[in-house]
Parts: structure tokens; sequence; C-alpha cells
């Protein structure tokens, strides 16, 4: 898929302030944080897709639903994404650890100090849904440490 395509799929999730669960829509949540049911807009087109950050990513970069998990993308597993120098991030790329996952959207400064990201944050977050945020960051090759979340991989899907 595009890259500038995986932007305008995340942000349709981001307008809509689509609510974190970690199960497809109208389904058993397992997140203790969570309620015990995944309730969000109905939109056919999403209504398969968990709506945890690895399935935003999942719904930005076109894959099948439900969607992946951090653990089915690279540097994990490179079956649908492949690790990338994190100066060479374009618009719909994304960051993943074993934890998290963010779907890249920009750099904000020309030292490439700050970047806007997309994601789904989880239920516990002051805000848990769907939505775009400036961090900080620093890069050393594929290796991206995001302020206040850690360090991640640089990826690109395949």
């Amino acid at each position: 898929m595009p890259l500038d395509t995986a932007v305008a799929r995340g942000m349709e999730w981001v307008t809509a302030k689509v609510p974190y669960c970690q199960a497809a829509n109208h389904q058993p949540d397992n997140d203790s944080a969570c309620s015990s049911t995944c309730e969000r807009p109905d939109v056919a087109a999403w209504d398969p897709y968990r709506s945890d950050c690895s399935g935003f990513l999942s719904w930005a970069w076109g894959l099948p639903a439900p969607g992946n998990t951090t653990a089915t993308l690279a540097p994990f597993d490179t079956s649908v994404s492949m690790s990338i120098e994190g100066a060479d991030l374009q618009p719909g790329d994304a960051l993943n650890n074993d934890e998290h996952t963010m779907l890249f959207v920009a750099w904000t400064t020309d030292d490439m100090s700050e970047a806007q990201f997309m994601d789904e944050p989880g239920c516990s977050s002051s805000q848990p849904y769907a939505r775009a945020i400036t961090l900080g960051v620093t890069m050393s090759g594929e290796s991206v440490t995001v302020e206040g979340y850690g360090t991640f991989t640089a990826i690109r899907q395949k």
C-alpha cells in the first residue's frame, strides 16, 4: 500500500477517535483495563479489526483483519514488514517493539529530533482512543527512542 494511503487510513481512526479494544467490534475484550465488550462506531470496514495499536497499524497498512500483532511485525517477523534506518522513516512507516507500535506521520523538525505519530494508546491512557501525537526522538541506526515511550525499531511494510 502506498505510504501516504496508510497515513490517510490512520487519520480516519484518529478523526473518529476510535476507542482502544483488543477485540473486533462488539466482541469480548480480554484487556481488563477496557470494557468487557469492544464497543466503537459501526463501520463495516473497521469492524473485524482489533483497535489496539497493532490492529490500528494493520488497518492503516491494509493488512488482513483482525490484524497483525507487535510479535508478527519486524524486527520479530519479517513476513509483512522489514526494519529500516530511523533516518529513512517516511509518512506511513512505523515504529515497533514487543509492547507497542505507532504509525509514523512526519518529521516536525529539520534535525529529526521530533516527529508526529498516530497510535492507539490503551484503555488506561487519558486519551483511550486513536490519536495523533508529537514527541521527541533520538535515533541510532534502526533504533528509535521516543520520549516517554521507549525504544523501537523503525519498520516499513513490504
